[in-house]
């Protein structure tokens, strides 16, 4: 079933009339978090990948409420979900990807978007704290001849940026045709500064806005899903984004990358972190290295 996009008109239109700038939550079970969490922002597309249908009817009340826009369809995952709300946008000349644990106010966002206007090939994010005030992200390393990700070490390779709130202009995300689509979770922000980045662009963090990002909050924690993309994303960014040579470099590393995911998690038991993370991580390794393998473009 395609996604559907409705428009309410709310109790705010003046502010939403012309607005240059437009927010894309992609929700999943996270309506409370996106209510308090975006409370003065004006144009909003919230993009409900369906969990339950008391979660959706919630959306649809949230959007009501607001005067935002809301876009109804299955659960297709975090890019093409944004992809969604981003079709909603064709008149905004600045578009922010942000999620639903980040506090975002009107204010941070014209921020991003001032950056974004200046700096009109590149992706912009903000300083993003965590619960804690400490600084979280920031402008990581994807390093091609290890074929892993590096956060703050330094390193040499092409850069990336997290996905819980990235700005860029309308332009740039039309060039770029979005996240691209077969990821699900996980890696779409690194496939994304990526293609930036071969477009000639960069991937710039700036020193203000600074944003809170209650990191796990949709999640309640790692789960299986989190070790199983990981894995397996890592190999579908490198099926799509390296030549042949350097894929089987990173099908070799993918016994030292799949400790390192696992040993992410904190699970109290030998047995948990066996089933909750190790075997998820290995079944993400297998299936990432067969469509690595069977297809040489990584379309699952």
């Amino acid at each position: 079933m395609p996604a559907k996009c409705l428009r309410y008109a709310g109790s705010r239109p003046e502010r939403r009339i012309n607005l240059p700038v437009g927010v894309v939550v992609v929700n999943y079970a996270s309506s409370e978090l996106i209510a308090h969490n975006f409370a003065d922002l004006a144009r909003i597309v919230v993009v409900d990948n369906f969990s339950t249908a008391a979660e959706r009817k919630a959306c649809a009340e949230l959007c009501a409420a607001r005067g935002w826009q809301l876009v109804t369809g299955p659960n297709i995952g975090f890019g093409e979900g944004f992809n969604a709300g981003l079709a909603c946008l064709d008149d905004c000349d600045v578009v922010i990807s942000a999620n639903p644990d980040l506090s975002l106010s009107s204010a941070q966002a014209d921020a991003l978007a001032a950056a974004a206007r200046e700096h009109p090939s590149d992706l912009v994010a903000p300083s993003i704290v965590g619960p804690s005030g400490r600084p979280w992200g920031g402008l990581g390393t994807i390093s091609l001849t290890e074929g892993r990700l590096y956060t703050k070490e330094p390193a040499d390779g092409p850069r990336w940026l997290s996905g819980a709130c990235l700005a860029a202009t309308g332009a740039l995300w039309r060039r770029l045709g979005g996240f691209a689509p077969g990821y699900f979770m996980y890696w779409e922000d690194v496939d994304l500064s990526y293609r930036v980045q071969q477009l000639g662009g960069a991937c710039r963090v700036l020193a203000q806005p600074q944003v809170r990002h209650d990191v796990g909050g949709t999640q309640g924690g790692k789960a299986g899903l989190y070790y199983f993309y990981n894995a397996r994303n890592r190999l579908v960014f490198a099926a799509r984004n390296r030549p042949a040579s350097e894929r089987w470099r990173w099908l070799r590393g993918s016994v030292a990358e799949l400790r390192r995911i696992v040993s992410r998690g904190a699970e109290p038991t030998l047995w948990r972190k066996l089933t909750r993370a190790a075997l998820p991580a290995l079944r993400g390794t297998l299936v990432g290295a067969r469509i690595l393998l069977s297809d040489p473009r990584g379309r699952p």
